[in-house]
């Protein structure tokens, strides 16, 4: 009976050690949520997960391994850094260990930083965890979607956010300066009822009878801003990105519609943008923002094509401030042909290394 027992005893260690690694393994629990979806320029970013022993038996040695964004780096001391970072090309990986006792789960805040403007996706994952005698070991892997869009930087121009700041003003005035009707939409035969401020002697001599102008009470004035890329060195680019940036900060602050078009290649999280209707808010500015981390630095079509495409699409009261690389004389020839067709001053902001304007 003696060696009967043994045997038994054998094949019980055998089996466990075949499979403790996959039993325990099927008791772990990994949670992980991204604590941001956009963030600036070398800002700490937030990495938080868990990793859960759900059954009674303790677990002696486990090790978590995440993914970080590409060229991310680890915020810690540089020990810390030294002994938990694995870097491979690009890829950065945060490792680290635990014991975990019965029904314990543990949680640890990782923190880094990418100084690239760029929308960054990771989240793989992987579990490694050893059989009863540390002899072998299983891995898992895993991916949870995460992404990170680092912006544009802000510039620091105070003659830009000057010249800006009139370009808002000349929009404020025309919303709460002057009287309302504000828009002409038209013009309607003069029946003696009309306040004679109303008469457009223009069109009455073209008529050859009075006539009045016809209002329109319910459109208010937005801001109509083009993107142009053509043409520019990866530098200038970079620069009118964050120009577009500063202007749409300061139309949220001021509360005043916008509108974007663009023959840049900017792509959002549902594909390439070229054009985003009008509005303001929370989500109309996460929407730009985000194409703007994720754009690159070439462009589709021409200048010329891009005001054309703004100018068969004008809305009645769009006051348009251009972001452009710097300009040749075929796009300083479009600029002319967007202010006259416009009969407004235009505000242009030149994307350069050293001057803006």
């Amino acid at each position: 009976m003696t060696w009967v027992f043994l045997v038994l005893i054998v094949i019980l260690i055998i089996y466990i050690e075949r499979n403790w690694a996959s039993i325990k393994m099927c008791q772990l629990r990994y949670m992980t949520e991204p604590e941001a979806n956009m963030a600036e320029k070398d800002e700490d970013i937030k990495l938080t997960s868990s990793i859960a022993n759900t059954s009674r038996l303790p677990v002696s040695f486990v090790t978590v391994s995440e993914n970080l964004p590409e060229k991310a780096e680890l915020v810690g001391s540089d020990y810390y850094v030294s002994s938990h970072l694995m870097s491979v090309g690009d890829k950065r990986f945060v490792k680290r260990n635990y014991a975990l006792g019965p029904l314990r789960k543990v949680s640890r805040v990782e923190k880094f930083k990418v100084g690239k403007r760029g929308v960054y996706r990771y989240g793989d994952y992987s579990i490694f965890m050893g059989d009863f005698f540390g002899l072998k070991h299983l891995r898992v892997d895993g991916h949870i979607p995460k992404h990170v869009a680092i912006l544009p930087s802000k510039p620091n121009n105070r003659d830009i956010s000057e010249i800006v700041g009139g370009f808002i003003g000349d929009i404020s005035v025309r919303r709460f300066i002057m009287e309302d009707p504000i828009l002409t939409v038209g013009f309607n035969e003069y029946t003696g009822r009309e306040p004679l401020r109303d008469i457009s002697w223009k069109r009455t001599a073209i008529q050859g009878k009075l006539m009045v102008n016809k209002y329109d009470y319910t459109s208010e004035p937005l801001a109509m801003i083009l993107l142009n890329l053509e043409g520019g060195n990866e530098a200038e680019v970079e620069r009118c990105f964050e120009l577009v940036r500063m202007a749409v900060e300061m139309l949220e602050e001021k509360k005043i519609p916008y509108a974007f078009r663009t023959n840049g290649m900017i792509f959002g999280p549902e594909g390439s943008i070229s054009y985003i209707p009008s509005g303001v808010g929370k989500q109309h500015y996460k929407t730009l923002m985000y194409g703007l981390a994720g754009a690159s630095t070439g462009c589709w079509y021409s200048f010329d094509t891009l005001v054309r495409t703004a100018l068969k699409a004008r809305g009645i009261n769009e006051h348009y401030l251009v972001v452009t690389v710097p300009t040749d004389d075929k796009a300083k020839a479009t600029l002319k042909l967007l202010s006259r067709s416009t009969g407004a001053e235009l505000c242009v902001l030149v994307g350069k290394e050293e001057a803006d304007v």
